[in-house]
């Protein structure tokens, strides 16, 4: 009888001929090495937009001296060109930081997640935004918690800018154990309202295609008491298109372990018309509830997607 690793490398194989299978999740050592890779931008990003109150509602920084500009040295943006005029010197503000700030990785580790086509699944590549958005937190002192869920929530760390929490943190996204089952988001959000303090920016890792019932009014809920929602969708290729020329294939359902044989080629037109309703239904659902989202696929960059949407949720 085929092991279920070898029926999901079929289906692997088909779907997307010549890529690299990647069905084993990734070790310690790998996971922070991919991080590594990316969080210094992530984190200089990270410093900017909290330094010009661009990320997050209701903190900043609070004035406290004026100083007088010294070029190369200084931020010419924060010169203060009335006390500069009265005095015939330049002078620059100084400012104290007031906030009191915590960051939230919320991560779907649902079956749904352990597809993947392409060089990593779904799971793998979402394991190192959360990574590299937990280190960047840290990186520049603000608490950072991180909790991941499926039909529960299974883990759940504290708030803490302990180095330490970091190391904690990657420690469960390698874990096997911590992932399968299908998602509730609801159930997951709802945990977020009762044990997350206000002034708090959550970042929601998950590829969105079966988030469960009545999650969009919680969505709603957890707008209105955090500070800041960034919704992240990691989507693999095949989540939304289909390759042509393909023919009959067995699919598994993860959930029920079912299957069921496709012809690709008369399902295809259907199946993206379905995924693209789906996309733009939680897309709406988000935008609507004034939350930041983006959509990254998994043979795609992630850093340039995930920056571009955090200035601009604050710029525009």
């Amino acid at each position: 009888m085929e092991s279920h690793e070898e029926k999901l490398k079929k289906v692997m194989e088909g779907l997307k001929k010549g890529a690299k299978e990647a069905t084993s999740i990734m070790d310690m050592k790998e996971l922070m090495y991919e991080v590594d890779s990316k969080v210094k931008r992530l984190s200089d990003v990270f410093s900017f937009l909290l330094t010009y109150q661009i990320l997050f509602r209701g903190t900043g920084l609070e004035f406290a001296q004026l100083k007088e500009y010294v070029p190369g040295e200084d931020d010419a943006t924060r010169i203060d060109w009335k006390a500069s005029l009265r005095t015939g010197k330049v002078f620059i503000k100084q400012y104290e930081e007031e906030r009191d700030l915590d960051i939230i990785v919320l991560l779907d580790v649902s079956s749904s997640m352990e597809f993947g086509t392409q060089n990593r699944i779904k799971r793998e590549f979402a394991g190192i935004i959360a990574g590299s958005i937990i280190s960047a937190g840290i990186q520049i002192g603000d608490n950072v918690g991180f909790c991941m869920y499926s039909e529960e929530v299974k883990k759940f760390l504290e708030p803490s800018n302990d180095e330490t929490q970091y190391y904690r943190s990657l420690e469960l996204i390698v874990d096997k154990r911590n992932y399968g089952g299908k998602a509730d988001l609801d159930k997951a959000l709802r945990f977020i309202l009762n044990n997350v303090k206000e002034n708090t920016i959550l970042f929601l890792i998950s590829d969105f295609i079966t988030p469960g019932k009545e999650w969009e009014e919680s969505l709603k809920m957890v707008s209105n008491k955090l500070n800041d929602v960034m919704g992240i969708m990691v989507r693999d290729l095949r989540d939304e298109f289909l390759p042509d020329g393909t023919g009959n294939f067995r699919f598994r359902d993860p959930y029920s372990d079912r299957s069921i044989i496709v012809n690709l080629d008369k399902a295809k037109e259907h199946y993206e018309k379905m995924a693209r309703e789906q996309y733009e239904y939680v897309k709406s659902n988000f935008r609507r509830s004034n939350v930041g989202f983006v959509k990254v696929f998994t043979h795609e960059p992630f850093i340039k997607a995930l920056i571009r949407e955090l200035t601009i949720r604050r710029v525009i």
